[in-house]
């Protein structure tokens, strides 16, 4: 792949958009991620992922304007919805998703940071939902759900850049650290995450997406079917079982 560049190891994926200076979104990147993200969907030896920007310039400055460009009435709405599955198959993955955030995350780039299940960003990020600037709508499904309506209509009407900090003070960030600490601290939240049960974490994954759309009553109800499900796996009998021995489990994903 010339686009997406990545490791695994202790079972997580560290994948790098890999279109420097400024890691753009391009048709050949979408090309490559989307197949790349469905086939990590069953890939046993990954349990949590990493997304980052190569170099420390940015970690995605968004969509290749120049492509923007050459749409009419009749093409627009096909480039949209494969541009979206960039972001909609972060939402759709079993594993956990972390962006760490490394410099600029403008436009489409800011779109695949939200999209992640968590994010981690340098002390030298910089996030815009740059829409409006360009004269267009960028953003406002996953913003909303994330900061609330009045923090979301502030930073997408606005245009505004955010700092890292003003970013973890809206509550988009889980931690603010220095850039060269990015993918160290990014790799000790995601092999937390990844020596967790599996099953289990894929479902509250899950769980945590149903009980922010539904109602209440919907929304425990699946929550109680996946505590069954997750009950009956021998991962949570193993669990059981080295906690009376006072030992560490050691999960399999059964």
């Amino acid at each position: 792949m010339n686009h997406v560049s990545y490791k695994i190891e202790n079972y997580v994926c560290v994948i790098e958009i890999n279109n420097p200076p400024m890691n753009i979104l391009t048709k050949e990147f979408r090309e490559e991620f989307v197949p790349f993200m469905e086939g990590l969907k069953t890939n046993k030896e990954v349990r949590a992922i990493i997304i980052t920007g190569s170099g420390d310039r940015a970690f995605c400055a968004g969509a290749d304007l120049n492509e923007e460009g050459e749409l009419d009435d009749e093409t627009v709405y096909q480039f949209i919805k494969e541009d979206n599955r960039n972001y909609d198959i972060l939402n759709e993955m079993p594993q956990p998703v972390i962006a760490a955030v490394n410099g600029y995350a403008f436009g489409g780039g800011l779109e695949l940071a939200l999209a992640a299940d968590i994010r981690l960003l340098s002390d030298n990020a910089k996030l815009c939902a740059a829409g409006v600037k360009v004269g267009l709508v960028v953003g406002p499904t996953r913003l909303v759900r994330l900061v609330g309506m009045a923090k979301a209509k502030e930073i997408l009407l606005s245009g505004n850049t955010l700092t890292a900090e003003e970013a973890d003070k809206a509550g988009l960030a889980y931690k603010v650290v220095p850039q060269d600490n990015l993918l160290e601290e990014a790799k000790q939240l995601a092999e937390k995450i990844a020596s967790r049960a599996p099953v289990a974490v894929a479902n509250v994954k899950e769980s945590i997406h149903r009980a922010f759309d539904e109602d209440w009553d919907g929304a425990m109800e699946d929550e109680i079917g996946r505590f069954i499900k997750c009950q009956s796996t021998r991962d949570h009998k193993h669990a059981i079982e080295a906690f009376f021995n006072k030992e560490k489990p050691v999960f399999t994903g059964e």
